[in-house]
């Protein structure tokens, strides 16, 4: 599986030049150069010798080396690292080294690149070479190579000073690295737990439609074979309840995983589709009444579609889990507050002796409920039967400063 960065497009044009670590590179450039050549003039040695022009060449490309870098880490601490070691013995650094001058942040900008971008494997070997340079350094400097016992020290505290701040910017690479991983981490949590919702979204919206089909083609499907030879009539509209289920469902299904281009257009169901799927459940042994109190007020499209599946599993619910004959009662109460939707059955002959529920359709249609707001309850009804009921919340119109 390729990394993160291998797989992010690069960025080009503007959008380079705007990076934060290559403006830091630009202004390291712009700044520390102008130093470095003004450390070497006061060097005392003439600005057109050979040696000299050398030296300001090398402390110029060692602040270009971060720009190499950005892109090619390893790349730019290589050419970093020879720079330095190049001007850890050039003679023209009398009194203090070359590679002290400010240019030298360059080679610690390169190996914090290493550190943020590369493996691992190559930032120990950067740090390593880092503090070998730093040993390098604080040994040639013949300032502190003069004989005299105290010099030691000296040169300690030099490679002790070089050391730490090799340390500190492979410390803050790798500082740098870990907030862009943990960064990573959120967004394909995001991504994943988008993911895990949209499945849940399609898990439940495919038991509203098969659960609900598939228990009326079996409630009407039994009905037609019962009705058969001694009412042929009301067999075949049983049958015909049948197949318009069956297709109804099918493009339910297809507008849930959204294979049907034309499904995905489909619109949600509203409140008036309400007598079409009490309609679809009514056979001569289950009687199905709808009864609608009060003003119906407006709701948001969510609630509506909860509404919808709350009727839609208190019917299927019903169906499945009573014998037949049964009565069920579907009652919308309207108030200035809510939607009372409740489907309840009177018990019919008693309960069904198949199991063919698990009960995730209540769990997911509770959930769906109280997105929007609102209670689901579900429970023994009294005398018996049971009762589904869903509470939603409803929009009042605004009637201030009417006539």
């Amino acid at each position: 599986m390729s990394t993160p960065s291998a797989a992010a497009p690069r960025p080009s044009g503007w959008a380079f030049w705007l990076r934060p670590d290559v403006l830091i590179a630009v202004g390291a450039i712009v700044l520390l150069l102008p130093a470095s050549i003004a450390a070497l003039v006061q060097l005392g040695v003439p600005v057109d010798t050979a040696p000299t022009v050398m030296v300001a060449a090398l402390l110029a490309l060692l602040l270009a080396a971060p720009l190499l870098a950005v892109r090619h880490p390893v790349a730019g601490f290589a050419v970093a690292t020879a720079v330095m070691a190049l001007l850890a013995v050039l003679p023209p650094a009398v009194a203090v080294s070359a590679a002290l001058y400010p240019s030298g942040v360059g080679y610690l900008l390169c190996l914090g690149q290493v550190a943020s971008r590369s493996p691992r494997l190559w930032t120990l070997v950067a740090w390593g070479s880092g503090i070998l340079g730093a040993g390098l350094i604080a040994l040639t400097t013949l300032e502190f190579v003069s004989g005299i016992p105290t010099d030691a020290g000296l040169r300690m505290g030099a490679f002790a000073g070089l050391a730490a701040a090799v340390t500190a910017a492979a410390a803050v690479g790798l500082l740098l690295r870990a907030r862009r991983t943990q960064a990573e981490e959120r967004t394909q949590a995001r991504v994943r737990q988008a993911i895990d919702d949209e499945r849940m979204r399609i898990s439940r919206d495919l038991h509203d439609v098969v659960a609900h089909s598939m228990t009326v083609m079996i409630a009407q499907a039994d009905v037609a074979r019962a009705l058969l030879r001694d009412d042929p009539a009301r067999a075949d509209a049983a049958l015909a309840t049948v197949a318009d289920t069956g297709r109804e469902a099918l493009r339910g299904m297809r507008s849930v995983v959204r294979t049907d281009p034309d499904a995905a257009r489909a619109p949600a169901p509203t409140l008036d589709d309400l007598p079409a799927l009490v309609h679809a459940v009514r056979s001569p042994v289950c009687e199905v009444a709808l009864e609608e109190r009060g003003t119906r007020l407006p709701l948001p499209a969510p609630a509506v579609v909860a509404v919808h599946r709350a009727v839609q599993e208190g019917l299927t619910n019903a169906v499945r889990h009573t014998r037949h004959p049964v009565r069920i009662d579907v009652v919308l109460e309207w108030t200035d507050a809510e939607l009372r939707a409740t489907v309840t059955d009177d018990g019919g002959a008693g309960p069904a002796e198949a199991g063919l529920g698990t009960g995730a359709g209540l769990i997911g249609l509770a959930e769906r409920v109280e997105s929007v707001g609102g209670t689901l309850t579900a429970g023994p009804a009294r005398p018996r039967g049971w009762a589904l009921a869903a509470r939603i919340p409803v929009t009042v119109p605004d009637r201030k400063g009417a006539a």
